[in-house]
């Protein structure tokens, strides 16, 4: 097995204030993101005239229907912040340097990774503010000569200017990206047990 990953770990990689946890603090949002949006699924409908009603239902009328949400909105800010400060300390501490190159793209993939998931978590709220946010993206992958019109309608849909949520954004949201996500954390994870654990170069 020491072809898969080391038998040991160094006691000095461990180190809480060599990585502040981030990347764990990172995976555990991941997770509550999982649960509470596992939760919101049963009972949130997307659509244009659907997406923010069932969003003023789920906060208003379902039985602890406000605290999940606000759990998954919070824990995915969380997510967001804890990241990027993951990120900033792989820079700081030079971690990104040979043999651990590979698995920086794939951080840098992850992190892009959560901006899009929140992002499209923005737009399912289906409210005005989300509808002109998805019409501005939606514009601008128009803009990618050649392939821009097909990824605006793949990624996208047709969001109106008064609800971003379409059936699209829902699927990429809840099924597409979180797979992708989970597959390139467990990669990053066994990658970090492949190059040696986070000791400092």
């Amino acid at each position: 097995m020491n072809h898969i990953r080391p038998r040991f770990v160094p006691s000095r990689v461990l180190s809480v204030f060599y990585t502040f946890c981030l990347g764990g603090l990172s995976f555990l949002a991941f997770i509550m993101l999982g649960i509470t949006g596992l939760l919101l699924m049963f009972h949130y409908q997307p659509g244009e005239n659907t997406g923010f009603s069932s969003v003023l239902t789920i906060g208003t009328v379902i039985p602890y229907g406000g605290i999940i949400r606000n759990l998954h909105y919070w824990s995915a800010q969380i997510m967001v912040v804890t990241v990027n400060l993951h990120m900033l300390r792989v820079v700081w501490t030079h971690s990104y340097k040979p043999p651990r190159q590979l698995n920086w793209l794939v951080g840098v993939g992850l992190l892009i990774l959560v901006l899009v998931l929140d992002f499209t978590g923005f737009l399912l709220i289906g409210s005005q503010e989300s509808g002109a946010a998805a019409t501005v993206a939606s514009n601008i992958l128009r803009l990618i000569p050649g392939l821009g019109t097909g990824l605006a309608q793949i990624f996208l849909g047709e969001p109106s200017a008064l609800s971003g949520s379409t059936l699209m954004v829902y699927v990429w949201h809840c099924v597409g990206l979180p797979f992708i996500a989970l597959f390139l954390q467990f990669y990053h994870f066994w990658r970090i047990r492949r190059d040696g654990g986070v000791r400092p170069l």
